[in-house]
């Protein structure tokens, strides 16, 4: 289980909140802009200024889907997505992710996931 630090209060964090962050940093982060890693992050970024037609929501889980498949993020090992909703209130924009969590073997929900800071 990985550990790591909140990023709004520097307080120790495990498990699903942990992960949570670290799938909201990387939806955050825009493919390529990493030296070191540039296969790290995604493609959302991109969609922030995006007209809001009916396929703005598959553009949205299409990308979701392919950052969390992808090897260089380093979630295949821990995550795996089975279902994603995407819930837009005026300029809010959060995502509920429901998949397995491959430390436990359990069915989990990640709500709040933010995909925009």
């Amino acid at each position: 289980m990985a550990a790591g630090m909140n990023e709004s209060n520097g307080a120790m964090i495990t498990g699903l909140a942990e992960l949570k962050q670290r799938i909201q940093r990387c939806l955050r982060t825009r493919k390529g802009t990493l030296p070191l890693r540039p296969l790290f992050g995604s493609n959302l970024p991109e969609l922030i200024d995006a007209k809001m037609t009916p396929g703005f929501d598959v553009d949205v889980y299409a990308e979701v889907a392919a950052t969390l498949a992808e090897p260089a993020n380093e979630f295949r090992d821990e995550f795996t997505l089975h279902r994603s909703y995407l819930e837009i209130d005026g300029h809010n924009t959060v995502i509920t992710l429901e998949g397995e969590y491959l430390i436990s073997g359990e069915p989990v929900t990640l709500e709040g996931v933010r995909p925009w800071a």
